[in-house]
């Protein structure tokens, strides 16, 4: 579903002051979330003007997080859940975004097992898909 009315991503995310990686939720439904974010040049992950490889890769995962967020807060009310990247899979970064650019990231869950998720990430900035891979996210309780 679209999400016509802002959700607070600080009330979704364990994440929370300058390491929160995304601004806005912008879709949800079972298997998909998709975020955004605009890069700002106080981020923890900017370099000079260039959000740096860390920073999308914990875009993708806090965007993943979110689901999880979301699900718990809304859905089944269990709350917000930590969750660990276990793995990292043919992740291709074909540029670093800069600041003032906004990314959206979409993220589709492959295969959910018990606590594990696998996921499937789009990161674009505008028209352009900048990363794109997958992760493998180990969910416990918070």
């Amino acid at each position: 579903m679209d999400l016509d009315v802002d959700v607070d991503v600080r009330e979704l995310l364990p994440q929370q002051g300058e390491f929160v990686m995304i601004d806005r939720l912008r879709y949800f439904d079972e298997t998909t979330i998709v975020s955004s974010m605009t890069v700002v040049g106080d981020n923890i992950f900017v370099d000079g003007d260039v959000f740096t490889e860390p920073g999308i890769i914990e875009n993708i995962a806090q965007t993943a997080a979110a689901r999880m967020g979301y699900i718990g807060k809304y859905i089944d009310k269990s709350g917000v859940k930590l969750g660990f990247i276990g793995e990292i899979k043919n992740l291709f970064i074909e540029r670093c975004p800069r600041t003032g650019e906004e990314l959206t990231t979409r993220i589709e869950v492959t295969t959910e097992i018990f606590s594990t998720v696998m996921i499937q990430a789009k990161v674009n900035a505008g028209n352009d898909l900048i990363a794109h891979g997958s992760m493998k996210i180990a969910v416990i309780a918070s």
